[in-house]
């Protein structure tokens, strides 16, 4: 394995799901946004469909609360904000350089 440089990438290496989920997300909103379709209701539609995908708990709780939420875009800020605190940690605990 070679050496990783940043968080950003240790994070894409060992937890994709996290940022593959937000990206996913942002793209279900723009496409929503687009066709005029409900963003509320695309993105509770993704939450349900992405839940049996994925793996890590409190992304999956994350997903459950966005297929349920009346502002399910705020969960997408919620899982960011949780890869940012995991970039945190990896910066704090190993020395580890910010994206």
């Amino acid at each position: 394995m070679k050496e990783l440089r940043n968080t950003r990438e240790i994070i894409n290496e060992c937890y994709p799901e996290f940022p593959e989920t937000i990206l996913n997300a942002e793209l279900c909103r723009a496409m929503a946004r687009i066709e005029g379709r409900s963003i509320k209701q695309a993105l509770k539609a993704y939450a349900q469909a992405r839940i049996p995908k994925v793996e890590s708990k409190p992304l999956k709780g994350a997903l459950e609360q966005m297929a349920v939420s009346l502002f399910p875009e705020t969960e997408i800020n919620r899982i960011r904000a949780c890869v940012g605190r995991m970039e945190s940690a990896l910066a704090k605990t190993f020395g580890v350089k910010r994206a």
